[in-house]
C-alpha cells in the first residue's frame, strides 16, 4: 500500500473538507516517513502525539519535526550574542517549556507520549532559530513519503495542532501536490523536498538549526511511558470535550446571580464573553424558558447562531433582521417568547436595528420569563437602538469590553438603567493577557504632523467650536454644553487628524521597513479614500496589499480566507472593529487614530487574539503631534488626546521604552504628562 492509493485533491479547506479524515489520516496510513516544519515546540505536541501519529509510529513510521522555541526578549539578546550562547539559550527555554508542560494537567500526558515517541526513535526533533532573532521561524510545510519513494507535499495555514487540522478547530486551508502527477505538481514536490532537506541540515540562510539539546532530550526521555504499546490513546482524544467555564467566568456568573441576574459584563476581547453568556443562559433554557439575544450587526447574528447551535444542538432558533423576516409572520415571535415552559429550548437572535422597531417590540411576549442578552451592549444605548429596551424582561445581561458610550452620558445611563451596573470585577485586556487568553504585544508609535493646509483647517474649526460653546447655556454645575452644531464641528475636526495626508507616507515607510513575507498585517484606515490611497502607495512599490470592507465588490469571506492562508497586508476600515476575528493577524498599523477608547481597545484586541504558534503581536500607531505647541497652540487638545491613547497602548507593551520615548517627546513639546484629554465627541460606529 502506498500513497497512490489515496485520492488526493489539490486543496482542502475547513467547512468544505475534513482535513483529518480526508487528508491527514489517509496520508499517515500509507506513508513511511512524515517530515514537518512548523512554528513553536509547545503547540507541536497537540498533533504529534495524536492517535493517528501514534498508530503511524507503531507501524514503524518515522517522524521528523523542525520547530522553534518560544523566546523572551532576554533570550533574544542571548541569541544575538553568538552561536554558543544561542544553543544554551535554546536549551534553557526548552527545559523550562518541558517543565511547564509536564506540570500542567492538560498537557502532562501528551508530553509523556511525545517523550515516548522520541525514546523509541520514532520521532526526531530539531530546533530552528532565526539568526537575527527578529521575527520567528514560522514555516508551514510538510511531506509524506511511502516505501515506494512516492511523496505528497502540502503548504498552508494549518499548524501541527488539533485545532489546525480538525473540522472543529480553526478555518484553515492547505494546497497539496503529488510527486506522481505530471507537470508543475511533481516539480513542486521536488522543490519542497529539497527545501526541507536544506532546512533540516541548516543550509537555509538566516536560520540556525540545532539538534534537540541533550539536556532537554534527557529530561523528556526520563518521563517516557516505556514502549509505544504502553500509550493509552483514550488519554489523548479529549479535544472535543464540552467547554467548561473558566474561573473568572464562574465568578462573574455568581456575582451576576447575587445581583438579581442583572448587570453588564465588562470583559475584554479574548475573555470568552460569548461562552460566558451561553453558560448563564443554560439554566434558563433548561427550564424551557426563552432567551432573546440582541446584536449590532449581521455578522454577529451569524456568529451567535453558530455558537448557540454548537452549545445547544436541540434548541429552536429564530433569526430576526439581516434579511430574516419570518419572525413578523403571524404570531411566530410571540410564540417563541411565550412564558409557557416547553420541551424545546427557544432562542431568538435579532439585530438591534430590527428589535428596535415597533413591530418587534409589540410582537414579543414580555415578562419575567424572558431572558435578554445584548452583545456589544454599548451599541444599544443610541437613540434608535435604545427602543429595544422597552421590552420588559426578567434576567438581563449586557456584554462589552467598553460599555461606556464615548461622549454620550445619556446613552450610557439608558444602558445602566435597563441592564444594571457593571458586574464586578471587570476582566480587562491586561487580565486577558496575564491569563494567557491574549498574546503579549510590542508597541511602536510613529510621530507624524498635519500639513500646513490641514493645520489651518484645524485652527479655523477650533475657533468655530470655541465660539459655539461660548454661546451655549450652562448646566447646573456651571459647565457649558455641546450643541448639536458644536458636536458636528468636533467630529469634522477629528477627521482632519484621522485622515492626515502624511499618514499615507507613514504607512508606506512603516510597512516597507518592517514587513516580512509570511506576516499578516492589518491596516486600519478611516474611510474608503484613505484606504485607496494606502493601497495605491503600497502597490506602487511592489507590496502585495488587499482591501477588506463591508462595501467591497469582491467576496469578503474569500478575502479573509486568502489572508489567513497566504498572509500579506489587509487594508481595512471600521468593519474590523467588532465581530470579525482574524486571530492569525500578528501586526497592526493604526492610521484611523480614534480617541474613542472603545475603538482603540477593540482595534488592539483584534491583533492580540491567540492563534497556533502566535505568541507576540506588534502594533504600529501613526500619532499626530504638532511641530510646536507654541507655534500651533490650537493643536494642544489634539496632542493631549493622541498622547493619552499612545501612553495607554505603551503602558502594557513588552517594550517599555515606547512609553519613555513618548513622555520625553511630550515634555519637549511642553505638555503636562499627567494631563488628560477633556474627552470629546466622536461618531459611534
Amino acid at each position: 500500500m502506498g500513497l497512490r492509493k489515496v485520492v488526493y485533491r489539490t486543496q482542502y479547506r475547513t467547512g468544505d473538507d475534513d482535513l483529518v479524515d480526508e487528508f491527514y489520516i489517509p496520508s499517515l496510513d500509507h506513508a513511511q516517513i512524515y517530515e514537518r516544519a512548523v512554528g513553536y515546540f509547545r503547540s507541536s505536541i497537540y498533533l504529534m502525539v495524536g492517535p493517528p501519529t501514534v498508530a503511524f509510529a507503531r507501524r514503524g513510521g518515522r517522524l521528523r519535526l523542525l520547530c522553534s522555541p518560544s523566546l523572551s526578549s532576554e533570550d533574544i539578546e542571548s541569541i544575538q550574542s553568538g552561536y554558543q550562547l544561542r544553543s544554551k539559550a535554546a536549551e534553557k527555554v526548552l527545559l523550562d517549556e518541558i517543565e511547564s508542560l509536564l506540570t500542567n494537567s492538560e498537557t502532562e500526558y501528551r508530553t509523556r507520549v511525545l517523550a515516548t515517541l522520541i525514546a523509541a526513535d520514532a520521532l526526531e526533533v530539531k530546533i530552528a532559530i532565526r539568526r537575527s532573532a527578529s521575527g520567528i521561524f514560522h514555516e508551514k510545510i510538510g511531506i509524506f513519503t511511502d516505501v515506494f519513494g512516492d511523496s505528497v507535499s502540502f503548504l498552508g495555514s494549518a499548524n501541527e495542532t488539533w485545532h489546525g487540522w480538525s473540522y472543529q478547530g480553526n478555518h484553515e486551508a492547505i494546497e497539496v501536490f503529488c510527486s506522481w502527477r505530471d507537470g508543475s505538481e511533481s516539480e513542486r514536490v521536488v522543490r519542497h523536498k529539497q527545501y526541507l532537506d536544506r532546512l533540516w541540515s541548516g543550509r537555509v540562510p538566516g536560520i540556525d538549526v540545532l539538534d534537540f539539546p541533550a539536556a532537554a532530550r534527557q529530561k523528556l526521555v526520563s518521563k517516557s511511558l516505556g514502549r509505544l504499546d504502553h500509550i493509552d490513546l483514550s488519554n489523548i482524544t479529549s479535544d472535543s470535550k464540552k467547554r467548561r467555564p473558566m474561573p473568572h467566568q464562574e465568578r462573574a456568573i455568581k456575582a451576576w446571580t447575587v445581583r438579581g441576574k442583572r448587570g453588564v459584563f465588562e470583559h475584554a476581547t479574548g475573555s470568552g464573553k460569548t461562552f460566558l453568556a451561553l453558560t448563564a443562559m443554560r439554566p434558563h433554557l433548561s427550564a424551557g424558558l426563552p432567551v432573546l439575544i440582541l446584536v449590532p450587526s449581521s455578522l454577529l447574528l451569524k456568529q451567535w447562531a453558530q455558537e448557540v447551535r454548537e452549545e445547544f444542538p436541540s434548541a429552536a432558533i429564530m433569526l430576526c433582521g439581516a434579511g430574516n423576516s419570518r419572525w413578523s409572520e403571524g404570531q411566530r415571535l410571540r410564540s417563541m417568547t411565550a412564558p409557557a415552559p416547553q420541551a424545546d429550548q427557544r432562542v431568538v437572535i435579532s439585530t438591534m436595528q430590527t428589535a428596535a422597531t415597533d413591530g418587534f417590540v409589540s410582537g414579543v411576549f414580555p415578562g419575567s420569563h424572558l431572558m435578554i442578552v445584548a452583545d456589544e451592549v454599548h451599541q444599544i444605548g443610541s437613540e434608535f437602538n435604545s427602543r429595544c429596551m422597552k421590552i420588559d424582561t426578567g434576567s438581563r445581561i449586557g456584554l462589552s469590553a467598553t460599555p461606556t458610550r464615548y461622549g454620550d452620558p445619556e446613552g450610557t445611563q439608558r444602558i445602566v438603567s435597563y441592564f444594571g451596573d457593571t458586574v464586578p470585577p471587570p476582566f480587562t485586556l491586561y487580565d486577558a493577557i496575564r491569563a494567557g487568553r491574549l498574546v503579549n504585544y510590542e508597541y511602536f508609535p510613529h510621530v507624524t504632523h498635519l500639513t500646513a493646509e490641514e493645520a489651518d483647517e484645524w485652527k479655523a474649526l477650533t475657533k468655530k467650536i470655541s465660539a459655539e460653546v461660548a454661546r451655549a447655556p450652562e448646566d447646573g454645575a456651571g459647565r457649558r454644553q455641546f450643541s448639536d452644531r458644536a458636536k458636528m464641528l468636533a467630529i469634522q475636526r477629528s477627521r482632519i487628524a484621522k485622515k492626515a495626508a502624511n499618514k499615507v507616507q507613514a504607512a508606506l515607510d512603516l510597512i516597507k521597513g518592517n514587513y516580512s513575507e509570511g506576516q499578516r498585517w492589518l491596516v486600519y484606515c478611516e474611510d474608503l479614500d484613505q484606504m485607496s490611497d494606502v493601497l495605491e502607495a503600497l502597490r506602487n512599490v511592489g507590496l502585495q496589499a488587499t482591501e477588506y470592507h463591508s462595501a467591497m465588490a469582491g467576496d469578503a469571506a474569500a478575502t479573509l480566507d486568502w489572508f489567513r492562508v497566504s498572509g500579506g497586508v489587509l487594508v481595512s476600515i471600521r468593519c474590523l472593529d467588532e465581530g470579525v476575528d482574524i486571530p492569525v493577524a500578528d501586526h497592526a498599523l493604526i492610521l484611523a487614530s480614534s480617541q474613542n477608547p472603545r475603538q482603540f481597545i477593540q482595534r488592539r484586541g483584534r491583533v492580540l487574539r491567540k492563534a497556533p504558534d502566535k505568541y507576540l503581536a506588534r502594533i504600529y500607531d501613526a500619532v499626530v503631534f504638532p511641530v510646536s505647541v507654541e507655534g500651533e497652540p490650537e493643536q494642544l487638545s489634539l496632542l493631549k488626546a493622541e498622547f493619552q491613547r499612545a501612553v495607554e497602548f505603551a503602558s502594557h507593551a513588552l517594550n517599555k521604552s515606547a512609553g519613555a520615548e513618548l513622555r520625553a517627546l511630550a515634555l519637549n513639546l511642553g505638555l503636562d504628562v499627567e494631563g488628560r484629554s477633556e474627552g470629546g465627541i466622536e461618531e459611534e460606529g
